[in-house]
C-alpha cells in the first residue's frame, strides 16, 4: 500500500480497489451518481461491484461516506 500514499490514482475504482489489501483503508469519501439526471456518456456505475470492494478494503472501524 505504500506505492500510493500521497498519489493520484487514476483508472477504474473497482479495478483499482481489487489490487489494494484488505482492511488497509480508513476512510472514503464518494458521491456516486443518483438519479437519471445525467448520461454520464454511457458510462454505467457498478455499484454491487463497488460496494463490495469498498466492503473489503476498509479497516474494521474504518469509515465509508456514501
Amino acid at each position: 500500500m505504500d506505492k500510493f500514499i500521497n498519489s493520484i490514482i487514476e483508472g477504474n475504482c473497482v479495478e483499482v480497489m481489487k489490487s489494494f489489501d484488505e482492511n488497509s483503508i480508513d476512510l472514503t469519501v464518494t458521491s456516486p451518481p443518483y438519479d437519471n439526471l445525467r448520461t454520464y456518456k454511457g458510462y454505467v456505475f457498478p455499484f454491487e461491484e463497488i460496494v463490495e470492494q469498498l466492503f473489503r478494503v476498509t479497516k474494521p472501524g474504518g469509515i465509508v461516506v456514501w
